[in-house]
């Protein structure tokens, strides 16, 4: 049988019926207190609803409460005595609470003022840094312009270092220089000079030459037996002529004959062989030997100077290139560290 009230099937015998024709509902003894209704009562007993809509307002104190069956099963913990705090306790815990606060603020606030400091002190070396940067870009932007100063002066100074070189060359236009004349005491340099010309099949007279002498510091003799003493160039003769057709006329006849000594010249000693060339400039000279050295390396055949003007020529029947320049020189003829 189930219990209207608290919607249980019972087998206890202790139940009671409304006799209300439209309920006739059931109520077990938990739900209703059968001790106080008499055997009478019972016949004309009804359930605290039919009662309750039959007047309203009634007494319900016999109504029975129906549990919620998910919360049967839930244990209630008695509430602890020491729960109950009064107002005192509350209000000093709540002020250790605060207190507590205020110097956890006050510790975290003293932070922030050295956080603070410290970013100030970092913009302040971020300001030097950037105004330091900003020095450096304008002493860096100086030395640039500085640096391409010095590098079109570097090109002007080459420029006329070349433009005099060109000039000294054309102030020895009309020289030539004979190498390979051993020096003596008292020597007659014109007239050593018009025999190694008469030797080669060229006339000169007194009308031709404007001077002769020799150049360079006067060397020391060195006897036969001193080692390598033979080896030693004597200093070279440097002719200036009047005419430039005379220069070239002797020129011509002295590479015509390549086989000229000293003793061809009547000049007592160890026979020495005698060169003619154009009498060139110092950085020209130079440049000439530089030439020669490197045509050699690259297996150039021929390597010549004329007018003062340095050539060099793979072999028979190529063009000839024209060295000016130490830069003509390593693009021509580099070395092995420039290839």
């Amino acid at each position: 049988m189930k219990c209207a009230g608290c919607l249980k099937v019972t087998k206890n015998a202790s139940v009671i019926t409304c006799t209300s024709p439209k309920c006739e509902k059931t109520y077990c003894s938990y739900c209703i207190n059968l001790t106080s209704v008499t055997v009478e009562g019972k016949k004309c007993w009804k359930c605290p609803e039919c009662s309750a809509s039959k007047k309203k307002g009634g007494d319900n104190t016999q109504t029975p409460i129906r549990s919620n069956p998910d919360s049967q099963n839930v244990t209630m913990r008695k509430k602890d005595v020491s729960d109950c705090q009064t107002p005192e306790t509350e209000i000093r815990e709540l002020t250790a609470v605060i207190a507590r606060l205020t110097s956890e603020f006050s510790t975290l606030k003293t932070k922030l003022d050295e956080v603070t400091h410290s970013l100030c002190h970092c913009h302040e070396r971020m300001d030097e840094l950037v105004r330091g940067m900003s020095a450096n870009e304008n002493r860096l932007t100086k030395l640039e312009k500085r640096d391409q100063e010095i590098i079109n002066l570097h090109a002007s100074v080459a420029h006329l270092q070349n433009e005099l070189n060109i000039q000294a060359q054309q102030g020895l236009r009309n020289e030539i220089e004979i190498v390979g004349i051993p020096e003596g005491n008292n020597e007659n340099l014109e007239h050593i000079v018009k025999v190694a010309a008469q030797k080669v099949g060229a006339q000169l007279e007194d009308v031709d030459v404007d001077w002769i002498t020799r150049v360079g510091p006067r060397r020391l003799a060195v006897p036969p037996n001193v080692p390598d003493g033979g080896s030693r160039m004597p200093r070279p003769i440097v002719v200036r002529l009047l005419r430039r057709s005379k220069r070239d006329q002797v020129l011509k006849a002295f590479k015509s004959r390549k086989t000229l000594t000293s003793a061809d010249l009547g000049i007592i000693g160890s026979p020495i062989k005698v060169f003619c060339n154009e009498r060139l400039t110092k950085e020209n000279r130079l440049l000439f030997r530089e030439a020669r050295a490197r045509a050699k390396t690259h297996d150039y055949a021929f390597c010549w100077c004329n007018q003062g003007a340095i050539y060099i020529r793979k072999r028979e029947g190529k063009a000839a290139t024209l060295i000016r320049t130490k830069h003509d020189l390593d693009r021509h003829l580099p070395t092995k560290e420039g290839i």
